[in-house]
């Protein structure tokens, strides 16, 4: 049974690189929270801008109007999953609150929160509803609502509530990708600890892998009252360029998920686990196929390196090997 929550014993991390254009601004989301946290604490990952400035300077603007301590802790550039593991280290309350510094959170996030968390004794954390931002202008669609409402089919409906109980049950459902935004989710810090923390050997697909790992301490609580603005930007959009790269990150996750004893996979769960091998090894490897044939070739060396032989020649595929071709005729004569 996780203990009782004091109002205030929530610690805020949030992780930032190079986000000069947007901590402010998820800075003051947190200042304009109705139930505000313990502290909070911004982790520099080895930021080239002016962010740790902005940070500084935030903190001497309105460190005297707000209850919560702000602290700034900086870092040499390691990645996201470093940063939040070194503010989950820091951290002194109970409950860790993730936001990642490009988002912005609405003014009832912490309350709602601990409204869901409160719901289940049993429950390691909760997450809430978001929706997109871009530009300044909100999507109203919940993020849910843009896969297919997973957190609403797959988890228990809670009495007297809208909210949802979510549990390891979800795991085929997770591996097709993840539902579940950091920056609405609120967890047991004991349990993140007892876990390891994220996982600083990947690159991305972190915050899924790390998921997996909780839900097996417990379950969680989904809520879908919107509480988390998701910014849309450049640097979202330069995520989906780089597909190639972050279809590989997401087989190195598959592969830690894979290999993890202690998740106790049953038959179906591990059979969710080999579809989604092969479905992001066929993606990746078209998405080699369409940088050329040495791009593809590679392709193959990285799966056989991670999940044998056989899932390479498994995934050799006649198109794949002429659009390599072409890829590579028409690289040649541009």
């Amino acid at each position: 049974m996780m203990p009782k929550i004091p109002l205030s014993d929530i610690t805020v991390v949030i992780p930032a690189y190079n986000a000069a254009a947007f901590i402010h601004d998820a800075l003051d989301s947190v200042k304009r929270q109705t139930v505000p946290p313990s502290e909070i604490i911004v982790v520099d990952d080895g930021s080239t801008d002016s962010t740790s400035i902005l940070v500084a300077q935030w903190i001497r603007i309105h460190g005297a109007d707000i209850a919560s301590p702000v602290r700034l802790v900086n870092q040499e550039n390691q990645g996201v999953a470093t940063a939040r593991n070194l503010g989950i280290a820091r951290a002194s309350s109970t409950w860790i609150a993730l936001l990642d510094a490009d988002d912005i959170w609405e003014a009832n996030h912490i309350e709602q929160l601990l409204a869901a968390v409160g719901l289940n004794s049993s429950a390691v954390g909760a997450y809430g509803a978001g929706r997109l931002t871009k530009e300044g202008v909100l999507n109203e669609r919940l993020y849910d609502d843009f896969w297919d409402n997973p957190s609403k089919k797959l988890g228990l409906p809670m009495q007297t509530s809208t909210c949802y109980l979510i549990d390891f049950n979800v795991f085929p459902r997770l591996m097709r990708g993840n539902f579940i935004k950091p920056s609405s989710l609120m967890f047991y810090r004991q349990s993140a600890l007892d876990i390891g923390g994220f996982n600083v050997t990947l690159k991305s697909a972190e915050d899924r892998e790390f998921l997996v790992r909780l839900l097996r301490k417990g379950p969680l609580v989904y809520s879908e009252i919107p509480i988390t603005l998701y910014r849309w930007h450049d640097e979202n959009l330069s995520q989906t360029k780089n597909a190639k790269r972050n279809l590989a990150n997401g087989l190195c996750a598959l592969k830690v998920i894979g290999e993890n004893q202690n998740l106790d996979l049953d038959s179906g769960q591990k059979t969710a686990w080999q579809l989604e091998v092969r479905r992001i090894s066929t993606e990746y490897l078209y998405a080699c196929a369409c940088a050329g044939l040495n791009a593809y070739v590679a392709g193959l060396r990285l799966i056989a390196n991670l999940f044998g032989m056989r899932a390479s020649v498994f995934g050799i595929s006649t198109r794949h090997i002429a659009r390599g071709i072409l890829a590579s005729i028409r690289s040649r004569s541009a």
